[in-house]
């Protein structure tokens, strides 16, 4: 994966490099037997001068993982702020969004690992086919932060 490769697939995702960093890590806990302890700092200098070769297999998958997870999430939250009947959701509707990480793992214990990045995204995704199916906008409800 070259460099800039890395860069735009990151900030497709929404991660800041240290968020990446965090993301890579609790997926792939360890590389080639040894565990893994990269930070922003290496996200930062890999999208100027490549990957290392034990991390690079592994990238790919961390970002098929992350797009997935949005993915997977945007539905869901899609299918809670539809009304079963099949109507529009109300005026007003909101869906939480998280200002941290310690927010989102604090109000979202299962989720503990993944960045908030992910779960606005997804929050955002899923506001957005719910205007353009039914007109009505949702809103994104900022959840206040624990400290």
């Amino acid at each position: 994966m070259s460099p800039i490769e890395l860069s735009t697939r990151r900030r497709v995702t929404g991660l800041t490099s240290g968020e990446f960093a965090k993301l890579f890590v609790a997926l792939e806990r360890k590389v080639d037997g040894e565990s893994a302890h990269w930070d922003a700092a290496d996200v930062e200098s890999w999208e100027i001068v490549g990957p290392p070769v034990t991390a690079e297999d592994h990238l790919t998958e961390t970002f098929a993982a992350a797009n997935e997870f949005v993915a997977t999430l945007a539905r869901r939250l899609y299918r809670t702020v539809m009304p079963s009947d099949g109507g529009a959701p109300a005026e007003g509707t909101a869906i939480t969004a998280f200002p941290d990480d310690l927010t989102f793992w604090a109000a979202q214990p299962d989720f503990g690992g993944i960045p908030h990045a992910l779960w606005n995204i997804a929050a955002l995704q899923a506001a957005e086919w719910a205007r353009q199916e039914t007109g009505v906008t949702c809103e994104l409800k900022a959840c206040n932060p624990l400290v």
